[in-house]
């Protein structure tokens, strides 16, 4: 098969790119840098002691507060050493003071000054110079909150405990029926995460690579090699070894990030399913994400070939991208309409619409895999488009690719078909 010349060229050719390089491992390792690395860093426990002086100028709250400081480190070692400072009436100023002078001259970490009105304004201060840890601040606030509410409560005759008890949260567990008859946990949280991390690899993947498509054949007619391929080969058997060879490499770029990014996150991972709720995807699943890229990247960049066909630069391929992207757009900005109801009317009508069935079949069958009838109607109406797509670009692209200078109109278009038949 001739096509098979085109895919293993387009697909070596592809991988050798520098730009398939950068965009595969230098990347994710940068976008790693920029936010895994920070967030890493920002919930990363203290590995020696804090010294914590607590400026008290109510003499009340001080005392609770360094009791709830019981936090340890790896090693077995206090996290805090704390140490009440008193500073009651006119005396809170220069106490205050004083202590951030003891910062300066690195005798103390943390200051935390607790005003006389922190009763009624809810304020305090943390002074630091280096301790700006969030999970310290936050531990420092929750323990504040406990010790002034306690007093808030005694004032009024109320135990904080009791009250505690008494408005304990009540938390409602989300459950699903799921397409097994089986009862499920869930978690609106993480269905979201998922669907919107599906739907955006989808997108992401089938656009870079649709345009990759296009831009290539421009080079190529600007180049005039398309003339030398043509003579060997048939318009139908360059288009089909183009899809093939640029969809094994976009397969290949989204199996390395898939990789890095299971491997940037693996440590963090069980932490955030904890935080977002229960999450269960069924390895089915990922088959069907496998046969939706696939189809999906077929259709797209069959409409991309046509774009390079009728194209003379590079800059006429950004022009008519804005066509292509529009029925990836719409999903998303319906994404939490038929999130809500993923088997209603609507989100069954987009499901089977060719365009949308990649990117809303997906996120259907993340959130409640739909009846297999509706499955296999969206795979065959996509294939039924896709061998229309790809006919259409063959004959547009068997008079187009040799066409330069004003890019054509749809009667024009219209005329190329069917001259091409």
């Amino acid at each position: 098969m001739k096509a098979m010349h085109v895919i293993r060229r387009e697909y070596v050719e592809g991988i050798r790119r520098k730009s398939f390089i950068v965009t595969t491992v230098v990347l994710p390792l940068v976008m790693s840098m920029f936010f895994v690395l920070p967030v890493l860093f920002s919930t990363m426990k203290p590995q020696s002691t804090s010294r914590v002086a607590v400026v008290d100028q109510t003499g009340a709250i001080a005392a609770d507060f360094v009791a709830s400081l019981t936090d340890t480190l790896k090693n077995g070692k206090r996290e805090f050493a704390a140490t009440i400072v008193p500073a009651t009436g006119a005396s809170f100023d220069a106490a205050r003071a004083a202590q951030i002078d003891a910062i300066k001259r690195g005798e103390t970490d943390v200051v935390l000054a607790i005003p006389d009105d922190v009763m009624t304004t809810g304020k305090a201060s943390y002074i630091t110079r280096e301790q700006r840890n969030m999970q310290v601040v936050d531990r420092f606030e929750k323990a504040l909150n406990d010790a002034v509410l306690t007093k808030r409560l005694a004032a009024e005759g109320l135990d904080y405990a009791h009250v505690k008890n008494l408005t304990a949260k009540v938390s409602v567990e989300m459950n699903q029926i799921s397409a097994t008859g089986n009862l499920e946990k869930k978690s609106f949280f993480a269905e979201y995460g998922v669907v919107f991390l599906f739907v955006v690899l989808l997108n992401t993947s089938i656009l870079s690579w649709g345009v990759t498509i296009a831009k290539s054949i421009v080079e190529e007619k600007s180049s005039r090699i398309i003339e030398v391929l043509l003579s060997a080969l048939t318009p139908k058997d360059l288009i089909l070894g183009k899809l093939v060879g640029v969809g094994m490499t976009g397969i290949t770029q989204l199996s390395i990030w898939t990789v890095v990014g299971l491997t940037l996150t693996g440590g963090g991972l069980p932490m955030l399913l904890a935080k977002i709720g229960p999450l269960h995807i069924p390895p089915i699943t990922f088959v069907y994400f496998v046969v939706f890229f696939i189809l999906g990247f077929m259709l797209f960049a069959a409409l991309f070939m046509v774009i390079g066909a009728i194209s003379s630069t590079e800059q006429d391929v950004q022009q008519m991208q804005a066509l292509m992207t529009l029925p990836m757009i719409v999903p998303l900005m319906s994404l939490m309409m038929f999130m809500q109801n993923p088997n209603g009317a609507f989100a069954v009508g987009m499901s089977l619409f060719p365009l949308f069935t990649p990117l809303v079949m997906m996120a259907r069958i993340i959130l409640l895999t739909p009846p297999m009838w509706q499955i296999l109607l969206g795979v065959g109406l996509m294939l039924v488009t896709i061998f229309f797509a790809v006919s259409f670009s063959a004959r547009v692209f068997r008079v187009g690719i040799l066409m330069h200078g004003k890019r054509p109109s749809l009667r024009e278009l219209v005329h190329w078909y069917r001259l091409a038949g």
